[in-house]
């Protein structure tokens, strides 16, 4: 019998990467077999790319989970999937203005769209509830070259939670977000947007020494390591990154589970969930485990939230005057590749016109009937793939390096101006409050 006083969420990355993607059909068939016997209230997915994976899903869950949503965005989808007990009032989705590059084809973020899903959801007892999922940009290698954008991506979407805390809503945020606890994301999202992590508040006693903790539970039983750290990627019991486990033993924890903690609403269980292998295989459902907390839910005691005060945060100056710096390393980084890819493009320009002078000219000049005509042959035969290829660079290079690079640049540096006026209000507050 459903629990009207509780309500469980549960995250989970799916891996559903068309051609990419290992046994995709299979285990999204047996995440949408799990989901349709779970008691689950709200359910976020990402990367959830195949249609026909979203309507396996939505076929299997439309009794236990009747409302159901996929987000659409960029050129190969979003790949976020919203599924809900209780009706949706309105969903939308925000692409991120950072998120990923178009040269780099196959990391693919660009291509997606990467940003943050989000539904209203009316809720008997909790009223308006904002759930949001969300799908971080992946870091890809040691030298991570993409954390400023993970940083902006956390910035607008802690801007949107603050906005729905401050209509008085309960807020639940959800996904891959590709960061660490100690990261600045996390931290972030913890003290600007006010969210409490499920997981890291029932499991309070074991997070205040994670690093220490890890290191001496390295040799227990995984099973028990993973819901002890809440390891959710690179463990190696998972059958798809397994071969992580020489470089990372411990696993780390990348999916959460956030939420504004009030009066009404108190979590009191979050475990790592999916971490069985799909039954007679030995095959793990996705190469990450999902994450599930349950809430209490409990009557309303106090008044609604009142509307946050831009500057009001418990981001450190220092913290802010950190990422900052990152934001203007990465807007002057962004700068000087915008500008190389010019000086290719104009070097390739004068290529271009070499080339054509060569075909056009040459056999101007050659006076011989043979050799003109074995000339006006031979020429675009082997001028001919270099003007084509180099046309076609000249074009690419034009594009992200003026439209797209300088695009770039110029939002990052708004982020900067957004983080630094966020400073000034900080400096104002702590100057007045001194004088008091």
């Amino acid at each position: 019998m459903v629990d009207s006083s509780l309500l469980r969420v549960l995250s989970l990355n799916c891996w559903g990467l068309l051609l990419v993607s290992k046994q995709r059909e299979k285990r999204l068939k047996a995440i949408a077999d799990y989901l349709s016997k779970g008691d689950y209230d709200l359910v976020a997915l990402q990367e959830v790319w195949v249609q026909d994976d979203y309507e396996c899903i939505r076929e299997k869950t439309v009794n236990t989970l009747p409302f159901a949503k996929y987000f659409y965005s960029g050129t190969l989808g979003s790949g976020l999937v919203l599924l809900s007990k209780h009706p949706f009032v309105s969903t939308s989705y925000w692409r991120y203005t950072l998120a990923g590059r178009p040269l780099k084809i196959f990391h693919g973020d660009f291509y997606v769209g990467k940003g943050c899903a989000s539904a209203c959801i009316d809720h008997p007892a909790l009223g308006l509830l904002q759930l949001f999922t969300t799908h971080l940009h992946a870091g890809y290698g040691v030298a991570d070259e993409y954390r400023g954008h993970r940083i902006s991506e956390t910035w607008e979407l802690t801007s949107m939670i603050r906005d729905a805390m401050s209509q008085g809503r309960q807020v639940i945020v959800t996904g891959d977000f590709n960061s660490i606890p100690t990261s600045y994301n996390y931290q972030v999202l913890r003290d600007h947007g006010f969210m409490t992590d499920s997981w890291a508040e029932v499991h309070a006693s074991l997070t205040n020494g994670i690093a220490s903790d890890q290191q001496q539970d390295i040799n227990d039983d995984q099973l028990q390591f993973i819901q002890r750290h809440g390891i959710t990627c690179n463990s190696s019991i998972n059958s798809w990154s397994k071969h992580y486990g020489a470089l990372q033993p411990k696993g780390s924890r990348l999916d959460y589970v956030f939420y504004k903690k009030t009066a009404q609403l108190e979590c009191i269980d979050s475990y790592v969930d999916l971490v069985d292998p799909i039954p007679g295989t030995s095959l793990s459902h996705s190469d990450h485990f999902g994450v599930c907390s349950t809430f209490r839910i409990c009557a309303a005691t106090s008044p609604k939230l009142s509307p946050l005060h831009p500057c009001q945060t418990n981001l450190t100056m220092a913290t802010v005057q950190e990422i900052t710096l990152i934001l203007q390393t990465d807007h002057h980084t962004m700068q000087r590749m915008s500008r190389r890819l010019l000086v290719t493009f104009l070097l390739l320009l004068l290529l271009v016109l070499l080339f054509y002078i060569t075909m056009v000219v040459v056999p101007i000049h050659v006076y011989n009937p043979v050799h003109q005509s074995v000339i006006l042959w031979l020429l675009p035969l082997v001028v001919g793939p270099f003007l084509i290829a180099a046309s076609a660079l000249s074009i690419v290079c034009l594009i992200v390096g003026f439209v797209f690079g300088y695009a770039e640049a110029q939002h990052t540096h708004q982020f900067v101006t957004d983080l630094q006026t966020l400073l000034t209000g900080l400096q104002l507050k702590s100057d007045s409050n001194s004088a008091l």
